[in-house]
């Protein structure tokens, strides 16, 4: 047979059911754009240039970018073929005249074949093109959402296109062997007379049922029992499978349960609106229950991912000041021969040195270590090993009674059995006994963070923070004692200070040089605006992937609602129709 004819049977085969094949191709263009854009910004030297990081936590979204591009084809993957599938089950009578017709199977691949080319054709040079002109307002956007500065000039990524090609390249030629692989195992007359085979009524599936029951349980029994953020953020991932499964055997197996119990209720089910409703209901979730089930988890995917993304960045700023509660942050050993005016005379003259105009210096000296925790009872810790139950780990900081006064601006007392307690995780009440590394002591009361919150680890945010005020330094010595070999070293320095105004790169430089000549190498420095710039940068690359991912669910899961509507509407078509004729008036 004349090619040109294959040819032009494949393109009428494409007019013919464009209201099936043009949403795919579009839907096609929309995912392949997306991972084009994901993969171009992997390589964007505004990002990574020559392997450097342009700003303060680009590489982090560089790693954001590539998971994000992973999850976009791993989705648009299944999306595509799910896609493929409806568009085939809608052509099966066509092929199957085709074969009435006279053509052999070898003259139906070929009509694919050319089909699948330019199904691909338009979606590939729609996603690739759109992909390059938006490509730089997304790096604008980034540049945003990251807090800098914008830049200027375009850029073309030829190894992102190459990737996309070869990727959604393999995914259409997948389709494609599914597409032959369904002509040559079935027969013209089957394929023809496919649409008009009755369907047996649907059964309960007990088994799937009790899965659903099972699953449901399981994942909402987990995610309610969790105490803290860290058991919360393990528990979430066990959580959502669990659920996703559930939703998917709930919708397959429990609307049919349903459906049945009400075909087994008569004074239900043998009135005129009800008897049609639950019938056509039983056969409809037959066909749709797992589209549907997929509609409820990508909206909840939508909802999730732009709620939590977006709430991290709306309270960006909020968390930052936190986590960094002065411009610049030291850290250092304490050294038992310096005094708190020895230390503060260093800064003094490194200020003075660098040209920085601080409003107060703020000084604190204490000792911290991490170690598991139950009710009102700390646990030494003799091996590094115990440090591994996270859901029970505490960080505590010590402090002398004397220090403490003096930070706070109180005049408490203590005995040598006695301390000052403040707990995120145990409800302090006075006069209740506190086992510390195996020691107990009475709690005189609790306090709050005030004069003592500076010396908080912002690392160390997702754990249960203890304070723990002892009368003097034998108190102090015997419980680091009693720590454990992984427990406490020695005690630690804080100071730092809120400057008048923002300091330069030079000028925080010289500081830096400044103390590091003064107390070495073992001083950490942290700058507030530096540190926002790396936590914007972290924060505004998940939130970026956070809206891709969305877009593509939403996206996805408008064509499943699409496709869900057509097919329903055709086969409401033809039961309308028998309905009809058996003497249902319109109204009814």
């Amino acid at each position: 047979m004349n090619n040109n004819l294959l040819a032009k049977l494949a393109v009428s085969g494409i007019k013919n059911n464009k209201k099936t094949v043009l949403p795919y191709v579009l839907v096609s263009g929309i995912t392949i754009m997306l991972f084009n854009i994901l993969r171009a910004m992997v390589y964007s030297k505004y990002i990574m240039n020559e392997g450097k990081p342009v700003f303060f936590g680009a590489n982090y979204i560089v790693i954001f970018l590539s998971i994000g591009s992973i999850a976009v084809a791993i989705f648009s993957a299944l999306f595509l073929f799910y896609g493929n599938q409806f568009v085939m089950k809608g052509r099966r009578k066509e092929i199957g005249l085709y074969g009435i017709l006279g053509l052999s199977k070898r003259h139906v691949t070929v009509i694919l074949l050319i089909e699948a080319l330019l199904e691909a054709a338009g979606s590939l040079a729609m996603g690739i093109i759109a992909g390059g002109l938006l490509n730089k307002l997304m790096v604008l956007l980034l540049y945003k959402l990251t807090h800098q500065e914008p830049v200027k000039g375009l850029e073309f990524s030829v190894t992102a296109m190459l990737e996309t090609l070869v990727f959604f390249g393999i995914v259409y030629g997948i389709c494609l062997i599914y597409n032959l692989l369904t002509v040559r195992l079935g027969n013209p007359i089957s394929l023809l007379k496919s649409e008009n085979m009755g369907e047996k009524e649907p059964k309960v599936k007990g088994i799937l049922l009790v899965i659903g029951l099972v699953c449901l349980a399981i994942g909402y029994y987990g995610a309610l029992k969790t105490d803290s953020t860290f058991d919360a953020m393990g528990a979430l991932f066990r959580s959502i499978i669990f659920v996703i499964i559930a939703t998917y055997a709930l919708f397959v197996a429990g609307s049919i349960f349903v459906l049945k119990m009400l075909k087994k209720n008569p004074r239900y089910y043998f009135r005129t609106q009800n008897f049609i409703s639950v019938s056509n209901l039983l056969f409809r979730m037959k066909h749709n229950a797992v589209g549907l089930a997929s509609i409820c988890i990508l909206s909840t995917g939508v909802i999730l991912l732009m709620v939590c993304s977006g709430s991290l960045m709306a309270l960006g700023e909020q968390n930052i000041n936190t986590m960094f509660r002065e411009d610049v942050m030291m850290h250092m050993e304490n050294d038992d021969t310096k005094s708190e005016n020895d230390y503060l005379a260093v800064v003094d003259k490194a200020l003075a040195d660098s040209n920085i105009d601080e409003k107060q210096i703020t000084f604190r000296r204490y000792a911290m270590t991490a170690c598991p925790a139950e009710k009102n009872t700390l646990s030494s810790v003799d091996d590094i090993s115990d440090l591994y139950n996270f859901g029970n780990l505490r960080v505590v900081y010590f402090m002398t009674l004397e220090d403490y006064n003096h930070y706070a601006g109180v005049n408490e007392t203590l005995s040598e059995n006695e301390v000052l307690r403040y707990s995120s995780m145990d409800k302090v009440k006075e006069n209740e006994t506190v086992s510390i590394f195996g020691k107990d002591y009475v709690q005189k009361g609790k306090i709050g963070t005030k004069g003592v919150d500076y010396i908080f680890d912002s690392t160390m945010g997702l754990f249960g923070s203890e304070v723990i005020i002892v009368s003097d330094e034998d108190v102090f010595s015997q419980i680091t004692a009693g720590s454990g070999e992984a427990g406490i070293d020695k005690k630690s320095i804080y100071m730092g200070f809120d400057s008048k105004e923002k300091l330069s790169d030079e000028q925080i430089q010289s500081f830096r040089e400044a103390i590091g000549s003064e107390f070495g190498d073992g001083i950490e420095i942290k700058y507030k605006e530096e540190e926002r710039s790396y936590f914007y940068g972290i924060l505004g690359g998940a939130f970026f992937v956070g809206i891709f991912l969305a877009v593509l669910f939403l996206v996805e899961t408008v064509m499943i609602i699409y496709y869900k509507q057509m097919s329903e509407g055709m086969e409401d078509q033809k039961r309308f129709q028998i309905l009809s004729n058996a003497g249902l008036t319109d109204k009814e």
